[in-house]
């Protein structure tokens, strides 16, 4: 019997061992990112800690109330169980805290993505150690791949946890923070596996209708920011129109070259991209903080132009939905996403 159990014992262990042998990078990278998302929630202050310091300035002050005044309103007119939510902040010092890396196959439209337990695929891979997402950047481009590294100002564990603030988002404009903390409870109550791209496109457009929402229960407190932040939508969506328009032209002229040598394909790649940047350093905007997009210098490649894809290219269809099946009823609509996709 005893020989029995160690053979079983013997045979457990080795299948733990091999587990382990082949999905190391994925064991070693949740490692990392659970010791780095407790990390923050355990050196995270209650906001009234914040609040309550005389050393704490004013102006950011004011940012943590609106947060308080957002969730509030989330929980009150949307019926979102946010109270959990954001009660704590992380003091960031003014530091990065998050790197996000996407890919793009490089002579087609389509992002490489990433397969994750209960999640599903995922289109981006985030880290909260700076060299790990430059190592995976760096072997994306050696793979040919296009690749994309920004930083992230929020989070969300998808209802699971309870999310810190983090400070760097109180820079923020009114809007823009306001947009942020009805995004991220968005997907606290919506997502759908496997569908990141929807997910995101959902989320985003929820955040706007909200933070509008918002700032028409409050307009005469909130009136030159709703406004500001009106005009930046507005050149948003003057943005994402324009690359929105642009990417069908990629994609035929991907399918065009496709039988070309890698050299061809890369020049008729960089006559294009050359193109597309001469045409939208011709798009004029309006509010300061896009004033100045069309001559910045962003690397502009196919996880660059995915990103559209990702946050605003179901926009128009949502935008139609809610008129046509909901009769523009935007709680309406919430409704239905909760009944149907409900957070993991």
């Amino acid at each position: 019997m005893k020989s029995i159990f160690r053979k079983i014992l013997l045979l457990a262990c080795s299948i733990v061992l091999i587990i382990i042998v082949v999905k190391w990078d994925l064991i070693r990278y949740g490692w990392q990112q659970g010791k780095g998302q407790f990390t923050i929630m355990y050196k995270a202050k209650p906001l009234e800690f914040y609040l309550g310091s005389s050393d704490y300035p004013d102006s950011l002050k004011q940012k943590i109330r609106l947060v308080q005044e957002v969730k509030f309103f989330a929980q009150t007119e949307l019926g979102f169980e946010s109270e959990g939510q954001y009660q704590k902040m992380f003091d960031q010092q003014g530091k990065e805290l998050m790197w996000v890396v996407t890919a793009a196959y490089p002579y087609q439209l389509e992002s490489y993505e990433w397969k994750f337990p209960i999640l599903g695929k995922v289109a981006y891979k985030g880290f909260f150690i700076e060299k790990e997402a430059l190592r995976l950047e760096q072997e994306m481009k050696t793979q040919g791949y296009d690749v994309r590294l920004r930083t992230a100002s929020a989070w969300s564990t998808l209802g699971w946890l309870s999310d810190p603030l983090l400070s760097n988002v109180l820079t923020y404009d009114t809007g823009r923070l306001a947009e942020l903390i009805f995004h991220e409870l968005t997907h606290d109550k919506i997502f759908i596996k496997d569908s990141v791209d929807f997910n995101e496109n959902l989320a985003s457009f929820f955040g706007q209708e909200f933070t509008k929402m918002f700032f028409e229960h409050q307009k005469i407190k909130f009136k030159p920011a709703y406004e500001s932040y009106l005009a930046q939508l507005q050149d948003r969506h003057h943005l994402n129109q324009f690359v929105r328009e642009y990417l069908p032209k990629f994609d035929s002229m991907y399918e065009r070259i496709d039988g070309f040598s890698t050299t061809e394909k890369e020049n008729q790649k960089y006559y294009f991209f050359e193109k597309f940047r001469k045409e939208l350093s011709q798009e004029r905007f309006k509010s300061s903080k896009y004033a100045e997009f069309p001559s910045s210098q962003i690397e502009i490649n196919n996880a660059y132009l995915l990103s559209f894809r990702r946050y605003s290219g179901h926009q128009q269809l949502l935008e139609q939905e809610l008129k046509v099946q909901f009769n523009g009823d935007i709680l309406k609509m919430l409704n239905f996403y909760q009944e149907n996709f409900n957070s993991l």
